[in-house]
């Protein structure tokens, strides 16, 4: 069995380091993908889809660096999660779908100094 996410994106928001109730740091990334099509008019149409994704480990290091804006690529894998929400005096159960990166690298260019840990992966 497999279970293997590659993305290429940019982030909605700056990386946002967070601590675990183990006491391990960890980081969240909101990633935006897009895709474009031509619809039967002959116009395009274009589709943004938006990703959770998790950096734990040596890879949080890297990770809390990144920018809003910041064009990246992750291979990571794909986690689900249930959660309970109540709206209006009712509570809704649903799934979550994540990604924990294992691996990530910035693809666009930074303003700052050369980052040395650009291109980490959490081993």
């Amino acid at each position: 069995m497999f279970n293997k996410v590659i993305l290429i994106g940019r982030l909605g928001q700056n990386a946002e380091a967070k601590t675990a109730q183990n006491n391990k740091e960890y980081v969240t990334l909101n990633i935006a993908t897009q895709e474009s099509w031509k619809n039967d008019k002959g116009e395009y149409e274009t589709r943004t889809e938006w990703h959770r994704v998790y950096a734990w480990r040596n890879l949080s290091k890297f990770a809390k660096t990144l920018q809003k804006g910041q064009l990246v690529t992750l291979e990571g894998i794909l986690r689900y999660r249930e959660v309970e929400d109540e709206v209006k005096g009712a509570t809704f159960k649903h799934r979550i779908a994540e990604i924990h990166a294992m691996s990530m690298k910035r693809l666009s260019k930074v303003e700052a100094a050369d980052d040395p840990l650009d291109g980490a992966d959490d081993e």
